[in-house]
């Protein structure tokens, strides 16, 4: 199971925000409360009901105990409940050819945004330019690891390319990061979530380890 520490990490990847008090404001001490992200910023569904159907396989998590088999380490993938499955990500961009041997299709991409998006060319914008950043990024990180393999997943999950996972979680990220006022929920529990995110650093990532915050 995840532990407490390890929801917050993976909380860090998507609800910094990008109007925020100063530093000085924030108790970094005191973690609020842990939140899911789509609470605080409701964005529509990225994948379509057709996508779902076709890729059902992959929408599968690790049992606990197959979790625990990987060792507390940090050797196997983590998945967090209100993140899709690495797997499925990659399934998804094969599908629609928004993702493809590490290369984004910005014509396949502003097409399906205009389907999955389309009451909001606000979000049709932010997520196109959380892709070209997040693609960018992701090509650094990837020549930063080198040759290094990464982690397995746990036992009885497929191997699935880091890279789709990765980027759609980047992409997700960024996209919270810059919430439409429009659509973000503008509670105390939900800013004092992004201020705290925004100000206060997660606890540094050992070398070899997936990217954080800072790196994506």
């Amino acid at each position: 199971m995840l532990t407490k520490s390890q929801l917050f990490l993976f909380v860090a990847l998507a609800l910094v925000y990008v109007n925020s008090t100063g530093a000085a404001d924030v108790d970094c001490s005191k973690k609020p409360p842990f939140m899911n992200p789509r609470t605080c910023c409701p964005v529509p569904d990225f994948l379509t009901a057709d996508l779902k159907e076709k890729c059902k396989e992959f929408d599968t998590t690790p049992s606990p105990a197959s979790v625990e088999a990987s060792g507390e380490g940090g050797r196997g993938r983590r998945h967090h409940p209100h993140h899709p499955p690495p797997c499925l990500f990659s399934c998804v961009f094969n599908e629609t050819g928004i993702y493809v041997d590490q290369k984004l299709n910005s014509a396949k991409l502003d097409a399906y945004l205009k389907v999955v998006f389309k009451d909001s060319t606000e979000l049709q914008q932010l997520t196109t330019e959380a892709f070209n950043n997040c693609t960018t990024k992701m090509a650094e990180f990837k020549a930063k690891m080198g040759d290094r393999q990464p982690p397995p997943p746990p036992p009885g999950m497929p191997m699935c390319p880091m890279d789709s996972g990765f980027l759609m979680g980047c992409v997700f990220k960024k996209t919270i990061k810059n919430c439409p006022a429009s659509i973000w929920n503008n509670t105390d529990d939900c800013n004092n979530m992004r201020e705290f995110f925004n100000n206060c650093k997660p606890p540094h990532r050992g070398p070899g380890g997936p990217p954080s915050a800072e790196d994506m």
